[in-house]
């Protein structure tokens, strides 16, 4: 663990506060915990802003994961999109050569 020193906003601070009695934010904290199976130390300011930092570090982590997803999935699309067209010319140019050879052998001419 690491010792840090940090100054926060007003808004911070009164959330801090919060934390160190009953109400909906403390509750809403430790269910956070206990859905981790965990429960919280609220026990002093320090322990409220570490709290504080846990779910803001698992918060920051899902939206990461999100995003990594969403660019995974946009890759992926732009891949079968290229895969698709670069199937439709492939395509086209069969059915181009097949109707080429259908129309030789139709007359009778050699490719």
């Amino acid at each position: 663990m690491k010792r840090m020193s940090v100054t926060v906003t007003d808004g911070i601070a009164e959330t801090v506060q919060e934390l160190g009695v009953e109400s909906a934010l403390r509750h809403a904290l430790e269910l956070w915990y206990a859905q981790r199976g965990d429960v919280p130390d609220l026990s002093s300011e320090g322990a409220r802003v570490r709290a504080l930092l846990d779910v803001a570090d698992a918060t920051l982590r899902g939206i990461s994961l999100e995003v990594g997803y969403e660019h995974m999935a946009t890759w992926h699309n732009g891949q079968a999109e290229a895969e698709r067209a670069a199937h439709r010319t492939r395509r086209a140019r069969s059915v181009a050569e097949w109707t080429a050879e259908e129309a030789a052998h139709a007359t009778g001419e050699r490719r």
